[in-house]
């Protein structure tokens, strides 16, 4: 049997079959264990030294037993051992230059047996910021800011603060993890390690799981981490049996501020100048615009009464009409259309002071702000209590501006059907707060900690275009779209309002014991409840086309409804539960033959509940804004339709005489409405339930070989409950998308639809080893199987849209998971002095890769047949001490390479071949190179600091091409960008330090284009200047 095959299990027998069998292994390794720890008249003593704040190895550091004459010093894997200990009692001292000495009392050594020791070590001067975290070290072993996982079972990194410090000025953690090797992130939230999206890396804080604050995607996105609050960040790219089944291209683990080993109190504040945005008296906005000192959803709810109306839509009448007679009663008929009528009066009413258009005004400057501090309390309740306590707050805006465009493929060839110019103005808030606190009892650490974390964004949107669908045709004659618009010709506004706000808040409580009495059995405990949601009150968006002396005409909207308003929010829940031991066993004499044993399991549980009340207005003939026939294109402050569309919805009745029966017919022109192009309200729960075993054994042959193999049994139950789907018409309206299949077009039982689910158990196991080759070169290899898993909006058969691109999307209830075989090959050579040179091969075959596909009118998921991936990865870090000029210049670059090619499923072949796009295309999201590299001076005498970073991410596939009826739509690629930020900072006083950062300093371009080099998105942002001022005490 191929332990690594894609093995489906059908029921969860097989957990309860291995839980039974774990506990089995246990017991007579424990057996084993205790035979094997015989008494005798001396015993050993071995252990590790890491630092406290970074989790890496200390090497170099002495090692004494108080009061005897044992001595001994950590080896490059901070590593020690002392042999032929006099049974007894004993305390350890470890010391190091630059570093706070540590004592553990109490440590009992037995006759026969070995007692395993591990002390954490802090910086003798630790200063924490927003971004800047120094730590005083001896000059004869510098740390380099991205450290190498040597000692540890994955390949991994631990990026320091060094590179925290120089990595920009966005006020979260997204920038740095750029820095990573063949790390990119992509619209500055979402990460793709190797290649490949968020939903094959897991995002954890604290080392427990939270639940995505994005509904679009599955991991958490990086932007909500403010710097000022993260201790580090360590990441893996090597899955083990102990970490989520979804660890494929990697595992992020976010450390928050934590237990402090002396008083601390840090504070920052910054200001920034974008040289696009910035003092703009032309930044888009609107009224009832921005989002407040912490989010204005509230003021953004829906109006009360406005969801409990009754709105509906008469498919045979666009204008709908009423009849009052002049003598006598209305009919019944007549009534309940003036009802109608009524209603819409009263809808308008509720919304009357607030606007579908776009205004504009000034832009501010940029702010920060960071507050942290903590102490350690001594002797409380028999421990030392640790206290940390943190804010940061923030405020960015942004100015984007460029052109998009939709494209088809006609004839072999590719052309844009739709283009238009393009500006955004963005309102960005993101707030964060910790409180942690910790009990320390030497071999027992109890900590609490609650972390919250807002963010906020609210965008303006106008856009100014040609539309194919639209006569007369003009688009592509090369003449810009304002002459075009002078010559008479129909021009496109599309125009949108959207603000979203993302709530992430979560409670852990965790335990790390050491068992002395037991064989020194590790055990560690982790249990977290976090809920978080997304609000996006009053979505609005107007699409229409003018021509000059016609006024309105229909402007062909490749995403309906054209006008539109919806208040749709995502509530998100999620218990974790895990549980880890780790019991050693086998200990030869001197310590040479090393075995651990590694087990434990998760119970992981997220909820969700998702509604979406939407809206649209029915334009049918507006005689009350006749003015529109002399709109400029230039105009965008309260003359377009959209600016209008609210008043003219309070006044757009007309009135004409009838003479059966004689009286007066009342017309609706201008209308809201529930439920024309989708559902009046979507509605659905979804739940999902991941149960996880896991066993691994550690295997050290003496100092230079070491193998980690396990296995761990993990149980997937996704389960959804749609609402409404049993009412939607099959061959019209929503029901036309929702109720069949998105991607072929085959009608789906209403079941299928209104109850989609996964349910499955998977066998995911992993070898690896380490073979240190010399003192200071390792060789690593591993093999491991993995899954991937869809989010929940990929499934539900419900739309959404993007504010910005106007684009909808549509969940694939036929959707199923990916499962993943790894293959990774490793050589680090450690040069000294924080020097490090390493060089990574690594390959993937994904079975049923999960892809998102552009199918014009909308966007969906679906499951390809098989995928491969395999690149190069090149990391290096050195100090150039060893020119005299430059014993403070550290120059470290990293380089990754990915290739990859999508097996397609028939279907999915035949389409692209009817179209002309190629049969072979790339994974969708990924990067083919990441480069970065960066060069670095600090003088710790002078308090001077400074460094020049670049970051360029190479060509990837950002959309899939797709077809629905007869359009074709292509590929869209995103095109390489290269990224170069700078920073200098110097200490004006013993306890403040002046800062200054220059982002994005080349301002290029972001292209994401069609082949060919039609535009898809062109866009630019500008450079960023920051001036801030730091002090610590």
């Amino acid at each position: 049997m191929n332990i690594f095959s894609a093995r489906r299990f059908s029921s969860l027998s097989p957990l309860v079959r291995l839980t039974g069998r774990v506990w089995m292994l246990v017991w007579m390794l424990g057996a084993g264990a205790a035979a094997v720890h015989g008494q005798g008249a001396a015993g050993g003593l071995r252990g590790s030294i890491q630092d406290a704040d970074f989790f890496m190895p200390v090497p170099g550091v002495q090692i004494m037993l108080e009061g005897t004459s044992f001595t001994t010093q950590t080896d490059n894997e901070g590593r020690f051992f002392l042999n032929d200990l006099p049974a007894g009692q004993y305390a350890v001292l470890a010391r190091k230059s630059g570093y706070i000495s540590g004592r553990r009392a109490g440590i009992v050594v037995s006759g026969g047996s070995v007692r395993e020791v591990s002390l954490d070590l802090t910086a003798e001067v630790v200063e924490l910021d927003d971004f800047i975290v120094e730590a005083a070290l001896e000059e004869e072993l510098e740390s380099p800011a991205l450290t190498f996982g040597a000692p540890l079972q994955t390949m991994a990194q631990a990026l320091r603060p060094e590179l925290l410090k120089a990595s920009g000025s966005g006020g979260n953690i997204g920038s740095a993890v750029s820095r990573m090797t063949s790390t990119a992130v992509v619209d500055s939230r979402y990460v793709v390690i190797r290649g490949l999206s968020d939903r094959y890396n897991v995002v954890v804080l604290n080392s427990a799981r939270l639940p995505s604050s994005d509904p679009d995607k599955r991991a958490v996105n990086i932007d909500i981490f403010p710097t000022g609050l993260v201790e580090t960040l360590v990441s893996s790219k090597t899955y083990v049996p102990w970490m989520p089944g979804e660890t494929t291209g990697g595992y992020l683990n976010v450390v928050t501020k934590r237990l402090p080993k002396e008083p601390f109190l840090n504070f920052s504040i910054s200001t920034a100048h974008n040289t696009n945005t910035t003092g703009r008296s032309d930044f888009l906005s609107y009224k009832g615009g921005g989002t407040g000192f912490l989010g204005t959803s509230r003021e953004r709810a829906m109006p009360d009464g406005l969801n409990s109306l009754n709105l509906p839509f008469d498919a045979s009448a666009l204008t709908p009409n009423y009849t009052i007679p002049t003598v006598g009663s209305p009919t019944p008929e007549n009534a309940e259309k003036q009802q109608h009528s009524a209603n819409r009066l009263t809808a308008a009413q509720l919304l009357a002071d607030r606007p579908m258009g776009v205004t504009t005004k000034t832009a501010p400057e940029n702010f920060s702000f960071s507050l942290i501090g903590g102490t350690t309390i001594p002797d409380f309740l028999g421990a030392d209590l640790g206290l940390v306590g943190g804010v940061t707050y923030a405020k960015r805006y942004t100015m984007e501006e460029g052109i998009r465009g939709r494209g088809e493929v006609g004839g072999g060839q590719i052309s844009n059907f739709y283009l238009e110019d393009f500006a955004r103005g963005q309102e960005s808030l993101l707030a964060g707060g910790l409180l942690s606190a910790a009990l320390d009892w030497g071999n027992d650490v109890v900590t609490l900690t609650w972390f919250a974390n807002l963010a906020a964004d609210d965008e303006a949107v106008f856009g100014l275009g040609e539309n194919l669908n639209v006569a007369p045709a003009t688009i592509g004659n090369g003449i810009p779209v304002r002459e075009e618009f002078a010559n008479g010709n129909a021009t496109i506004f599309r125009e949108a309002l959207g603000y979203t706000e993302r709530w992430l808040q979560t409670f852990q409580l965790t335990g790390e014991h050491e068992l002395a009495d037991y064989n020194d059995i590790k055990l560690s405990w982790q249990m977290a409840y976090s809920n978080s949601y997304q609000d996006q009150p009053d979505l609005r968006k107007s699409f229409v086309a003018f021509q000059p002396g016609i006024g309105y005409i229909a402007p062909g909207d490749p995403s309906p409804p054209e006008h539109e308003r919806v208040w749709r929010r995502v509530d998100d829940s999620n218990y974790y539960i895990g549980l880890d031991l780790e019991v050693p066993f086998m200990d030869g004499k001197e310590g040479e033959d090393r075995v651990k044993f590694k087990f434990g399991g998760v119970m992981d549980r997220s909820s969700r509940r998702y509604v979406s009340e939407n809206f649209e207005y029915i334009a049918g003939f507006t005689p009350t804004i006749a003015g529109l026939s002399g709109i400029s294109p230039d105009d965008s402050q309260g003359l377009t339709f959209a600016d209008q569309l609210g008043q003219a919805d309070l006044i757009d009745v007309t009135t004409s005489a009838s003479r059966r029966p004689p009286g007066t017919t009342f017309t609706d022109n201008l209308y809201l409405v529930r439920g024309r192009s989708t559902q009046p309200t979507e509605r659905y729960t979804a739940s999902q339930i991941i149960t996880a075993a896991y066993a691994a054994t550690i295997v050290n042959i003496g100092d230079d070989l070491e193998f980690t193999v396990g296995a761990r049994l993990e149980s997937t139950d996704m389960r959804f409950k749609v609402e409404g789907i049993d009412l939607l018409d099959p061959n019209q309206g929503a029901g036309a998308i929702l109720r069949k299949n998105v991607i072929t077009g085959e009608d789906l039982g209403v079941d299928e639809v209104a109850n989609p689910s996964i349910v499955r158990t998977d066998l995911l196991p992993a070898l690896s080893a380490k073979w240190a080759l010399t003192d200071h070169v390792n060789l690593r290899s591993a093999i491991s199987r993995t899954v991937a898993r869809p989010t929940f909006k990929e499934i539900a058969p419900a739309f959404t849209r993007d504010p910005a691109s106007g684009e909808l999307f549509v969940g694939n209830v036929k959707l199923d998971m990916s499962s993943i075989i790894n293959y990774d090959l490793r050589v680090e050579y450690d040069m000294g002095r924080g020097d490090m040179f390493a060089v990574n091969f690594f390959a993937k075959r994904i079975t049923k890769p999960i892809e998102q596909i552009n199918l014009d009118i909308y966007n969906s998921a679906l499951n390809e047949e098989r995928a491969i991936v395999y690149g190069l990865e090149l990391e290096l870090a050195k100090n150039l001490g060893f020119i005299p000029l430059l014993e403070n210049v550290t120059f470290s670059t990293n380089y990754g390479y990915v290739f990859s090619r999508v097996d397609l499923t028939p279907q999915s072949e035949a389409l692209r071949t009817a179209a002309g796009l190629s049969r072979e295309r790339a994974l969708q999201g990924q990067p083919e190179y990441t480069f970065n590299a960066s060069l670095t001076y600090d003088n710790k005498d002078s308090g001077f600091s400074a460094g020049v970073l670049v970051n360029v991410t190479g060509n990837l596939l950002y959309a899939v091409g797709g077809q629905v009826g007869t359009r074709t739509t292509p590929d869209v690629f995103q095109r390489p960008y290269t990224s170069v930020d700078a920073y200098i900072s110097k200490k004006v006083a013993p306890h403040w330090e002046l800062q200054f950062r220059a982002s994005n300093l080349l301002d290029a371009t972001r292209r994401r284009e069609y082949a060919d080099g039609i535009p898809y998105s062109v866009t630019e942002n500008g450079t960023t200047y920051s001036l801030g001022l730091a002090g610590k005490w």
